[in-house]
């Protein structure tokens, strides 16, 4: 019987190469793959000195002491016993002290909170450690109730939402998604120039939207309840209930829906009323408020 020529049949040694390949490519895509343990920006590591134990360094570092055996499976270290002189250990901002930061600094705690945070919707976070310049920070999840104090910075994620309130004079803010923003001092030099009821409070919004609920003024009060310092402009309210957008460093729309705000920017102050807002762009001084459209009241 005459044998029948296949035109693309291989040798089975050939066929062995082949698989050979497919498995090394598939080991090395799941190494590729698969994240770095302690690659995370919010892992602090610590490199174990002479005479230390794992009691000493969990009583140190842990928020709960207790959690230690959770450190070593982070670690994947399966004894305790082989925690060495120069071990380096990786210590996530989940089991970390929330007063020790990423880099290992001590966060020394504001004498008093200035607000709470209220309903949270989403991925909310909070840092005390954080600054714009992209070294690391320690980011924890923004839960009810949790207390905030001067220079604390609040992240919202996709389709996320929270609520703060200040203490002192009941301001309600209301964060929207992809919103980054920062309680301010209210001692700071830059906005020493305006004039800051004792109670107020300061927010800087680097980049997102807020909508605030400030509480009246009270007769013969010309101090400002509360401020807003966008990347482009200042905006002060004496009772107000508006919103502030700021989308890119560039841009800041800001509209007062009652009451009544100020909005500064290149030496230039606009007052804006009820039912109107303006627009700042870098280099610009606010622009004259025109009418706002009718507010859409979100769920």
């Amino acid at each position: 019987m005459a044998s029948q020529n296949f035109p693309f049949s291989i040798s089975r040694s050939r066929l062995f190469q082949i698989l050979a390949i497919l498995l090394i490519s598939v080991s090395l895509i799941g190494l590729l793959a698969e994240p770095k343990k302690g690659v995370h920006e919010d892992v602090f590591e610590y490199k174990v000195k002479k005479n230390d134990t794992l009691s000493k360094i969990a009583k140190e570092f842990l928020q709960d002491p207790r959690n230690w055996k959770e450190l070593l499976k982070y670690n994947e270290i399966p004894n305790p016993s082989l925690i060495r002189e120069g071990t380096t250990l990786l210590i996530p901002g989940f089991l970390r002290k929330d007063t020790i930061s990423a880099t290992g600094e001590i966060i020394k705690p504001n004498a008093s909170p200035v607000a709470v945070a209220d309903f949270q919707k989403g991925q909310v976070q909070f840092s005390r450690d954080f600054t714009p310049t992209g070294l690391p920070a320690s980011w924890s999840k923004l839960s009810k109730d949790q207390l905030l104090n001067m220079d604390d910075w609040v992240q919202t994620g996709q389709a996320a939402s929270s609520k703060i309130i200040f203490t002192k004079n009941g301001t309600v803010i209301e964060l929207r998604e992809k919103t980054l923003t920062r309680i301010v001092k209210t001692t700071s030099e830059s906005i020493s120039e305006y004039k800051l009821n004792k109670d107020g409070g300061i927010l800087e919004l680097k980049s997102g939207y807020l909508e605030a609920k400030v509480p009246p003024k009270k007769p013969g009060d010309d101090t400002r309840k509360f401020m807003v310092v966008t990347p482009t402009a200042v905006v002060g309210v004496r009772g107000t209930e508006l919103y502030v957008n700021a989308p890119d460093p560039e841009n800041t729309m800001v509209g007062c829906y009652k009451g009544e705000l100020e909005v500064s920017a290149e030496g230039k102050t606009v007052a804006v009323p009820a039912g109107f807002g303006t627009t700042v762009v870098r280099g610009q001084a606010p622009s004259k408020p025109e009418k706002l459209p009718e507010k859409v009241e979100l769920e």
